[in-house]
């Protein structure tokens, strides 16, 4: 079992803009992906990535937002991709290795706990 405890803000991943046929992710993403990437390395410590199926658990932690009705949170399905982008080819070879997943959202101090276990 491989486990991850970023303390980062969850950034959910984006609709990437586009210009002409190129398209790129906004700032925001490319450095959470990058942070994330960094602590997965760190938890993987040298050791090759998983070559099987695998679950992966994901709980993001956000403060709870003043207005109770604001949409700064993002969908949990968007929150899940942004890990799986992230830890492709550091903890796994591909994110298609992922057979079952779970993303949990809630309040507290911001930062991500990730959990992914090789299925036999």
């Amino acid at each position: 079992m491989i486990k991850i405890d970023a303390h980062l803000e969850p950034v959910p991943f984006p609709r990437p803009s586009s210009r002409g046929r190129q398209r790129f992710n906004p700032p925001r993403y490319s450095e959470f992906k990058d942070a994330l990437g960094y602590y997965a390395k760190l938890a993987m410590a040298g050791r090759e990535p998983l070559t099987g199926a695998i679950k992966l658990r994901a709980d993001f932690y956000k403060r709870k937002p003043k207005n109770p009705t604001s949409r700064n949170w993002g969908d949990a399905d968007n929150h899940l991709k942004a890990v799986m982008d992230a830890l492709n080819g550091i903890c796994y070879l591909d994110d298609r290795q992922i057979t079952d997943a779970r993303a949990t959202k809630h309040f507290g101090e911001p930062h991500i706990s990730i959990e992914l276990e090789e299925l036999k």
